[in-house]
């Protein structure tokens, strides 16, 4: 899952009234230039399990098992700075620095001192209830390796990116990504309160808001080969974020409402590639809507001091596309999969697609096909403006995602839209049955991300 799915709800916003709907502004002809430097930092963690589409042998019907639990981490120190120019319109620029990103996976063992695990030489032996080497679908599907000493004894698996090697056989972990850090993107917006409650009371005050976060720093990617070469944090796809808050107060109350929208653009170079007959290449689209009020617990007008208790709702949208699961940077495959060297691909899983009457072999790219989800999530905070030039903001959060597939890439195009491709019919060349066709897809369940934003502002 993108961390979008909190930054979004926390910082969609930043006119004296709610936070969100704040605007650096000129106030004045004896206030010429307004500006806000604003220092924040936001902690995420994430968790959630990886499970499959399997034809079990202890059912007819196709089973949902299970296969690995989910972890990630990330922080995340932003500067952004305001300028007020005009009345009521401030343009703002920032660059969120990453200062640490890394996920884990390890066998699903969610069961604890209750687990069976599966006995293959004992065919009348319990159903297994938990995951160990013996029946992880990640391992037993070739999509992360097996390691084997000269006599062919396996004496380990999976990827350990940041020592370079597998894990041992004893441990119950099968994949540590690098530790990703640096700038994610440079983003540039405008703010306009159309409305601004400051100056008439009548009415509420209203922002629109447009903000470009341009991918102008080293894109993410994954190689198996060498897993840590790349520890860049990049989306790979500018993002055009359009955004509109209401709120007004009364007395000790401020309520508001909000909703934004997110339009993707990949760059050229990014690891969302075009395939032959591909039925999309678009990173996934995203969408939300926030509400929530605050309360003015202290106020001290004169002295521009306040203390206000936030608490606020969200719900978000992620449309079907392009996207980084929680399995991109283990479906990636090694840069070294090639023609020349067709033992570097895993089969079944990197690509091979004709190019004319040439053969292409290709690594996968890690990204697939996410169908659409809905989160939901709520925060608390607390607001301390100590005066005029001085504010403080946290804000704490829970959110969770609904069940979705990960996988699940079309076989290719359907010309005669009889909901089927035929044989007849263009091949998706990013599609991989292995992963890809119903039974056998990988899906994500019980996604919770807990979030803390501190922020401070200096205001002149």
């Amino acid at each position: 899952m993108s961390w979008a799915v909190v930054a979004a709800t926390l910082l969609c916003g930043t006119a004296r009234a709610a936070e969100v709907t704040r605007v650096v502004s000129a106030q004045g002809e004896d206030d010429k230039f307004d500006f806000n430097l604003t220092l924040w930092w936001l902690h995420q963690v994430e968790s959630s399990f990886v499970k499959r589409e399997s034809e079990s042998i202890y059912s007819a019907q196709t089973e949902i098992i299970r296969d690995s639990k989910y972890t990630a981490q990330r922080d995340t120190l932003n500067l952004r700075a305001d300028f007020g120019l005009l009345w009521d319109v401030g343009i703002h620029i920032q660059a969120p620095l990453v200062l640490s990103d890394s996920s884990s996976l390890y066998f699903d063992q969610s069961d604890g001192g209750n687990c069976v695990y599966p006995m293959p030489a004992n065919p009348s032996a319990p159903r297994p209830t938990c995951v160990n080497s013996q029946n992880s679908q990640l391992l037993g599907e070739g999509i992360l390796p097996f390691s084997k000493d000269a006599t062919g004894q396996v004496n380990g698996f999976g990827i350990n990116a940041p020592a370079g090697k597998p894990f041992p056989t004893s441990s119950n972990q099968i994949f540590q990504s690098p530790n990703r850090k640096g700038f994610q993107n440079l983003g540039i917006g405008v703010t306009w309160a159309a409305f601004n409650q400051l100056r008439d009371d009548t009415k509420p005050t209203w922002t629109l808001s447009f903000d470009a976060l341009l991918d102008v720093f080293k894109d993410m990617g994954f190689d198996p080969a060498n897993p840590g070469a790349n520890t860049a944090v990049g989306p790979g796809y500018h993002q055009l974020v359009f955004s509109t808050f209401v709120s007004k107060r009364f007395r000790y109350f401020d309520p508001f409402i909000g909703a934004w929208y997110m339009l993707p653009i990949r760059t050229n170079n990014s690891i969302f590639q075009t395939y032959p007959n591909q039925t999309t290449n678009t990173p996934q689209q995203q969408a939300g809507i926030v509400a929530g009020v605050e309360q003015i617990a202290w106020e001290n007008v004169p002295a521009r001091q306040r203390v206000t208790i936030e608490a606020r709702v969200s719900l978000q949208e992620f449309f079907f596309g392009r996207g980084y699961s929680e399995l991109w940077q283990p479906l990636a495959g090694a840069s070294n999969c090639n023609e020349q060297n067709p033992g570097n691909c895993r089969p079944n899983i990197d690509l091979q697609y004709m190019d004319g009457n040439n053969q292409v072999m290709r690594p996968y790219p890690g990204v697939t096909d996410i169908d659409p989800y809905a989160v939901i999530g709520g925060q608390l905070g607390l607001n301390v403006q100590v005066g005029r030039y001085v504010r403080f903001h946290g804000l704490f959060g829970l959110s969770a995602a609904a069940p979705h597939n990960i996988t699940g890439t079309s076989p290719g195009i359907d010309l005669n839209g009889d909901g089927r491709v035929d044989a007849n019919e263009p091949v998706n060349a990013a599609y991989r049955e292995a992963i890809d066709i119903p039974g056998r897809r990988f899906r994500v369940e019980g996604t919770q991300i807990w979030s803390l934003l501190l922020e401070g502002s200096m205001m002149f």
